[in-house]
């Protein structure tokens, strides 16, 4: 899985890792991450998953963007839902760093949703589902711990959406920018204020209680 002329990339990854103050990486971890980088840029070239294309940008702003969730995700429970998952972020990041997780990528685009199945069957992850279908047409057996989106709803709205598939006294996560309180108002939550590794921008991670 030795990913070549990647060294400054993987250098670059594990620095990050450490600022979000999370456990160094396996080996066999950070050659997973130049794996998904590599195979990002390739399927990027026809199938448009992102607009970010530049190595350093996507090891920051998608890889490191999304590491930084681990921080609420842990202590929460193990089944995760990442609802619009695109070409993995954060879902298939967080399965990297802790593959005891449960991991459903909810991706209704067929294209992104076909490199979802892709990319967790070359790194070899187990535990992870994608599951291409909209959030309206979602149905769920067994309720997720944690419903997780980076910013695709605002909060009551997601919190509307997603309840039926969060069990009792589970959790909604989702990230906002600096504006989010009115958005908030009158809905419980806590926050973790997190800085990405390597700019000045400042990530305000919003848990909520499904109560």
């Amino acid at each position: 899985m030795q990913i070549a002329g990647k060294e400054k990339e993987k250098k670059l990854l594990e620095r990050g890792i450490a600022m979000l103050g999370l456990p160094p990486l396996q080996k066999e971890t950070s050659e997973k991450f130049m794996l998904y980088l590599s195979e990002l840029k390739k399927w990027n070239r026809t199938h448009n998953l992102t607009a970010i294309t530049d190595d350093r940008e996507i090891i920051i702003k998608h890889f490191l963007d999304s590491a930084l969730y681990l921080k609420a995700v842990q202590g929460r429970g193990r089944r995760l839902a990442d609802i619009g998952s695109g070409a993995g972020f954060p879902g298939v990041v967080l399965k990297l760093l802790d593959p005891a997780l449960s991991v459903s990528l909810i991706e209704p685009a067929w294209k992104k949703a076909v490199f979802l199945r892709h990319i967790t069957r070359e790194l070899g992850l187990e535990g992870i589902t994608v599951m291409e279908e909209k959030l309206e047409g979602l149905r769920v057996g067994n309720p997720f711990d944690i419903a997780l989106t980076r910013a695709l709803f605002k909060a009551p709205d997601f919190i509307k959406r997603a309840s039926g598939m969060i069990k009792k006294g589970g959790f909604f996560i989702m990230s906002k920018g600096p504006s989010y309180e009115a958005e908030l108002a009158g809905i419980r939550h806590e926050v973790l204020k997190l800085t990405l590794p390597f700019t000045d921008a400042e990530r305000s991670v919003i848990i909520i209680i499904n109560g």
